[in-house]
């Protein structure tokens, strides 16, 4: 009984209300782009930290957005579009998120993944 009200439940608060930084992390993401501090893009990035998978229990996320890997800040998350659970085929979940790195200032894009 419990799981046949599980799911819906679950679909239902990720349409209705917005992710938690925790809830984040539930999903795959993989680096798109990057952008100087200035707003210029750039061909090397920065973004040091590369494929941010569900299962990593590295990275975590404060509640005040902040990501760190290992123990180490890794810069301010901010949730652009929300990963949708349901794909048509596509590799790509429709979320996007850009990580604003903390000793560079630049702005690493990620897309989610499944």
């Amino acid at each position: 009984m419990s799981i046949i009200l599980y799911f819906p439940l679950k679909f239902a608060k990720h349409y209705l209300f917005d992710l938690s930084y925790q809830e984040i992390l539930e999903f795959a993401w993989r680096p798109d782009s990057c952008e100087s501090h200035s707003g210029e893009p750039k061909l090397k990035c920065s973004c040091k930290y590369g494929m941010i998978e569900p299962d990593d229990k590295n990275y975590k996320i404060t509640k005040d957005g902040y990501l760190h890997w290992k123990h180490q800040l890794v810069g301010k998350v901010v949730l652009i579009e929300k990963p949708s659970f349901f794909t048509t085929g596509e590799i790509l979940t429709g979320g996007y998120m850009k990580i604003i790195d903390s000793e560079t200032g630049d702005i690493c894009y990620y897309d989610s993944v499944i």
